[in-house]
């Protein structure tokens, strides 16, 4: 199952470029730190996303390849597919004050928005009769993670009454551009009416860059501070999966295995600050992405009613870098540490579908669902994990060979975070106790548009190709 996600995972990984400047540039942990969004382990394709996500035992279009791949060897007609989708996204910080050795840090509070459009996905899949059985063939592109990201927030910092000092002003612009891709090639197969099996071998590609500036203010001293990261992921791993089928129900497992990347990373970092290092540098290391295991049941009650649920775990805990320096070697891709603070997650998935057949043969889908998705985040003063909720509603039309889904899923998220640590520290030089709230509102519209065509032309030129017969 590839991870699309809509995530920033480059400013993720900014944390590495902060590891290797070591103690002496804390800003770049402070940008890493506040800057980290959701992960989940999800597919892409507007029916999927109208039933919440709950996919692995349905599984019977184009886009099952970020799913299940065995449910591709349900598809009867060789097809194109598109799937696109805009987001909007709000996070929202409230409540953050410290107080301590005669000074008070109150972070007024701050939200930050993006709006963005992406192409998701996109297919070519063609189906062929082999010792009477269908096999099916998928070439995709996948767009995992869209590193499209803008934030800029402002702090303050106020002497106490009975304190001493002058009040510390401090901006921060965060901008990020490029992308993370998955080129996939899949095979499934109709072992029998009943067992389905498919294999997905996923190729990731990324190329991002991030720009960042922060600027303190203290009295009449201007601290300021540049940095620039540019990346490049490269990685591969295998999708298995399996649907066992009866006329009324069925149900799906997938394993995707976990894989270790190269990743590659060049920084600049510039400041006014005395101690703090000025030239380019540039890292190789490795990371390990974890492995993750799905599970799904779908029910058919009736001819035009669908109910289907999964279950799907992931091993967060083992994402970890791989290098040869004795500092960033093991250290956790989300928190930094090499301890086990970075939970394993399990995400769950519930969707319902009616189908409306209209008087002109045109079948109308009706469909919702519900998630929870908790991510490998977790507070390390609070302890409290971020865990994302959604709610979903879908629909589309099919009609002859060409089909149309939307979908539109709302999520939120709320819970009690010290944030901002880094800033106390480095502003107020005071133990990070900052605990304030997070809010996260995310607004997702995803279409899909699936064209089928003729088979025999396409079953003749693939036969012609890999067996020989004409």
């Amino acid at each position: 199952m590839p991870l699309p996600l809509r995530s920033s995972l480059g400013i993720a990984l900014l944390g590495a470029a902060a590891l290797s400047l070591g103690a002496q540039s804390p800003i770049g942990m402070l940008i890493s730190e506040q800057s980290r969004t959701n992960f989940t382990v999800l597919g892409a394709g507007a029916r999927a996303m109208g039933l919440g996500g709950a996919f692995i035992a349905v599984a019977d279009d184009a886009t099952a390849v970020s799913f299940n791949p065995a449910g591709l060897a349900q598809l009867l007609q060789p097809e194109v597919s598109f799937v696109a989708r805009g987001t909007q996204r709000n996070v929202g910080y409230q409540d953050f004050a410290t107080t301590g050795q005669g000074r008070s840090l109150t972070v007024s509070d701050t939200l930050t928005s993006s709006t963005r459009f992406d192409p998701l996905f996109a297919s070519a899949t063609a189906p062929l009769r082999v010792g009477g059985r269908n096999l099916v063939l998928q070439l995709s592109v996948q767009r995992a993670f869209a590193q499209n990201e803008d934030g800029d927030r402002t702090l303050d910092e106020s002497p106490l009454a009975t304190g001493s000092g002058v009040p510390t002003h401090l901006a921060q612009s965060i901008n990020q551009s490029g992308q993370i891709d998955l080129y996939s090639f899949a095979v499934a197969y109709e072992v029998s009416q009943r067992i389905l099996l498919g294999v997905a071998y996923n190729q990731w590609r990324g190329r991002w860059s991030l720009d960042s500036s922060s600027v303190q203010t203290s009295g009449l001293t201007t601290t300021s501070v540049a940095f620039r990261q540019a990346n490049a992921l490269d990685g591969g791993n295998y999708n298995f999966g399996l649907i066992w089928r009866w006329p009324t129900w069925s149900l799906g497992l997938v394993h995707q295995t976990g894989f270790h990347a190269d990743y590659t990373f060049s920084t600049d970092l510039e400041t006014s600050l005395p101690r703090a290092p000025g030239r380019p540098t540039s890292v190789a290391t490795g990371l390990h992405w974890p492995s993750s295991t799905g599970v799904g049941f779908a029910f058919r009650p009736a001819d035009q009613w669908l109910v289907t649920s999964d279950l799907t775990h992931t091993l967060w805990s083992t994402t970890r870098y791989m290098s040869g320096s004795a500092y960033l070697n093991g250290q956790s891709f989300f928190d930094f540490d090499k301890g086990d603070r970075t939970p394993d997650a399990t995400a769950v998935h519930l969707g319902v579908e009616y189908l409306w057949l209209t008087d002109r043969n045109w079948v109308i889908p009706l469909r919702a669902g519900l998630s929870r998705e908790p991510q490998p985040v977790t507070d390390r003063y609070t302890g409290e994990q971020r865990v994302m909720k959604w709610a979903s509603i879908g629909s589309g039309f099919k009609r002859g060979p060409l089909s149309l889904d939307v979908a539109y899923r709302y999520g939120w998220s709320r819970r009690q975070a010290s944030q901002f640590l880094e800033i106390d520290q480095i502003l107020s030089h005071t133990p990070p106790t900052s605990i304030g709230t997070e809010r996260i509102r995310e607004q997702r519209l995803d279409l899909s548009l699936i064209c089928q065509f003729d088979r025999q032309p396409v079953e003749r030129a693939l036969r012609y190709l890999f067996v020989g017969e004409r």
